[in-house]
């Protein structure tokens, strides 16, 4: 069923035991349809300002929240989970289902945030992601060898505390820890499973790459402690896509984050990228 206020349009799915909205905004006319997946722990709320951008650039946009943030509801527990695979196989296509049918088109981008961008790595790995562009912004693989020295204690650290912290509570605290909010301890052990194993949990249902209708593009920013260029580099290299390092499109906060304040350097290179592939749509 789909609401609308204000001209935005609200449509629910379910995985399992979380309603997920997936929030819409159309445009007059003939537009293409810009499709954004966010960040661990962060609400769609947070991503006006890129729809509002992407909306002042001619397209119509939706935002899946990520299930059990925001609006999404109940929030993770002990009866109330899910993973990395549930994201991949389930709710990306479940929104690009839900798009298709509000819009009657499929995405002509994809642009997933950290997280978001590493399930829509793998989604297009494994072909779900049809003749869409699709960009990662701060994401990066999970691998701990991406970070060296102390960075890369800290990183296995933050995967063991992960693995504790879920057996103990039956959810993630990030809020307490400063990294994404609470969150589900499947999700959560699944991304410390990552650091530790070199290795996301669907890439096991993944045994070769699929031929892509468009090179993905992978946008790393400069300082960002979650996603270095070792690990921007090492997801594009899932799916043969490009990277490119920016710098920090905001002067305070971290870059990781504080690029969606200001969104229109990233859109700028997305759309510079996506002119220049012109009508080819191979790799």
């Amino acid at each position: 069923m789909t609401a609308e206020t204000n001209g935005t349009q609200v449509r629910h799915f379910q995985l399992g035991e979380f309603r997920i909205p997936l929030t819409m905004r159309r445009l007059e006319g003939d537009r293409p349809l810009a499709l954004v997946l966010p960040a661990l722990g962060v609400p769609a709320v947070k991503y006006a300002r890129l729809l509002d951008c992407l909306n002042g650039r001619g397209y119509h946009t939706a935002i899946c929240e990520l299930p059990g943030t925001g609006a999404s509801q109940p929030q993770p527990s002990r009866s109330a989970d899910y993973g990395y695979n549930d994201l991949v196989f389930t709710w990306i296509p479940q929104a690009l289902a839900a798009v298709r049918e509000e819009f009657g088109q499929d995405p002509e981008l994809i642009l997933g945030h950290s997280i978001g961008g590493q399930t829509v790595t793998l989604a297009a790995r494994a072909g779900l992601t049809g003749s869409a562009q699709v960009v990662s912004v701060a994401a990066g693989h999970l691998d701990s060898r991406s970070w060296r020295g102390l960075k890369r204690v800290s990183v296995l650290g933050a995967a063991v505390i992960a693995h504790a912290s879920t057996r103990v509570l039956g959810y993630f605290p990030g809020r307490h820890m400063r990294f994404g909010g609470r969150e589900a301890s499947t999700l959560m052990r699944d991304w410390g499973n990552g650091i530790l194993r070199g290795r996301f949990a669907p890439e096991a249902r993944l045994p070769a790459p699929a031929t892509l209708c468009r090179r993905p593009l992978h946008l790393c920013i400069e300082r960002d402690p979650f996603a270095p260029m070792n690990a921007t580099q090492r997801l594009a290299d899932l799916v043969g896509g490009a990277v490119r390092q920016i710098p920090a499109t905001h002067p305070s906060g971290n870059p990781h984050l504080s690029w969606i304040r200001n969104p229109e350097p990233v859109l700028d290179i997305v759309h510079s990228w996506m002119d220049a592939a012109g009508d080819s749509r191979s790799l």
